[in-house]
């Protein structure tokens, strides 16, 4: 269930649902109304990319991963209150990729629908999850 074909319901989820205007693109410099205004040709490109990375062999991820430039992230830091410029005001973040970006959300709702069906998380847990 975590591993397997990458559905269009599971893209059109993440772009309508995630994808926010104005944030700062990762270093491939994608902005995510990119993936908003894609043709019907090159969201299948980006599907097939997407759907490779997730039906991989288990033996062959980690050297795919050495190799993936979608795996790739900027820390910057991001201003998050007070008047001043010292480093408590500051806090760092990681810039994604968009590939990278929509790869993490995939897996991420799915192992959220894995816990959610097992029950493995303790109902304290609430939406902190």
């Amino acid at each position: 269930m975590l591993r397997g074909a990458l559905t269009s319901q599971e893209i059109a989820k993440y772009v309508e649902y995630c994808l926010k205007p104005g944030k700062a693109p990762g270093s491939d410099k994608c902005p995510n109304e990119l993936l908003k205004t894609i043709s019907d040709e090159e969201f299948l490109i980006v599907q097939a990319s997407v759907h490779e990375i997730l039906t991989l062999p288990e033996r062959t991820i980690n050297t795919v991963h050495q190799s993936l430039s979608t795996i790739n992230g900027t820390i910057s830091q991001l201003h998050k209150g007070g008047g001043t410029n010292k480093t408590s005001d500051q806090r760092p973040v990681v810039l994604l990729n968009s590939g990278y970006q929509l790869l993490n959300y995939i897996i991420n709702e799915r192992l959220k629908m894995i816990v959610e069906k097992t029950n493995v998380l303790e109902p304290g847990q609430g939406e902190g999850r």
